[in-house]
């Protein structure tokens, strides 16, 4: 009885996996073909043809994304060394198929799901909170660049700004004073606070050679994959001078990083922006959305295709059990 049990149990779970995998390959089917604002025999076209001029951008661009998930992936291996050591083949695993995992739920949840279930029950939401500062701490790398950018932008093109358009940024600024002021409220939560104060306590408590490292590899893998959007502007023949382009590249990740969507329509949102923020430069559209098509399928579609292998393969029982490390709290 209990071996028909298990077997139930495993055959329902592979069903889970196989309805994960395939239902994020649907929606990358829906976005990259299925698409009335993507032209890809367009997008074909101009990439067969400028690959003829610069055929060795090709293998570099993707050297840059796979630098770029190098970084992402000794990022979460940092952090995740605060609760429990894991291996680069094991952060790996964890960062690909929980990507895969993001693909299906907005503002990344599935992705916080995905790497918590590899670990014991008892250090998850330790997990998912070292997953957040990683998070953050890649927030605050892309607004710092965001707003030199955006000052360049303001100044350079001398664009009029009028108090509607600065509502939707005083409203993410007081959100986080608000939160900020919320969790050092002494709100009787039984002997240890409430959970923003207990979840604030255990960040404080990082060492501070993990957030040195963690913001050093956030910094890195942000100039790696904005210098591969400007290697593409080269690559689709588009001239600007190096400065000028970087700094509206700053100002295309700073805008849409707070716009809140899926992770699925991440090309349709910067592909947006772009076409806005170049066209002051006088950058064809189509160049512009098959550049930001390109960077979609090297950095966010490849990982969610080699993720999905780790998705079916999982195991509810395979968690990481070698820990020689304590807990900080």
């Amino acid at each position: 009885m209990y071996n028909i049990s298990s077997k139930y149990k495993q055959f329902w779970f592979f069903l889970v996996k196989m309805a994960i995998v395939l239902g994020a390959g649907y929606f990358i089917y829906q976005k990259a073909f299925v698409n009335e604002s993507v032209s890809y025999p367009v997008f074909l076209a101009d990439t067969t043809r400028y690959l003829g001029a610069f055929w060795w951008i090709l293998p570099l661009l993707v050297l840059f994304s796979v630098m770029n998930w190098m970084l992402e992936i000794s990022k979460w291996q940092t952090l995740a060394s605060v609760v429990q050591k894991v291996s680069y083949k094991e952060a790996l695993i964890q960062s690909l198929s929980s990507h895969t995992l993001s693909l299906l739920a907005p503002f990344k949840t599935g992705e916080y799901v995905g790497k918590a279930l590899y670990f014991k029950k008892d250090i998850r939401k330790k997990i998912i909170l070292l997953n957040f500062v990683g998070n953050m701490y890649q927030l605050l790398v892309t607004l710092v660049f965001g707003t030199v950018g955006l000052v360049y932008f303001v100044q350079h093109f001398h664009i009029s700004w009028h108090p509607y358009k600065f509502r939707f940024f005083a409203f993410i600024t007081a959100f986080f004073i608000l939160v900020f002021l919320a969790g050092n409220t002494r709100i009787p939560y039984g002997k240890k606070g409430n959970y923003y104060q207990r979840a604030l306590a255990f960040t404080r408590r990082i060492p501070k050679k993990i957030k040195y490292k963690t913001g050093l590899l956030s910094v890195l893998r942000y100039l790696v994959f904005s210098h591969q959007f400007y290697l593409m502007l080269g690559f689709f023949g588009v001239e600007i001078a190096y400065t000028t382009a970087m700094l509206l590249v700053f100002v295309m990740y700073f805008i849409a990083t707070l716009l809140p969507v899926m992770s699925l329509f991440d090309f349709l949102i910067k592909g947006s922006v772009a076409i806005y923020l170049f066209g002051y430069l006088g950058v064809d559209q189509r160049l512009m959305l098959s550049i930001s098509i390109l960077m979609w399928l090297l950095n966010f579609v490849l990982p969610a295709v080699l993720g999905s292998y780790f998705v079916l393969v999982f195991k509810p029982d395979n968690y990481i059990t070698k820990s020689t490390k304590k807990a900080i709290i």
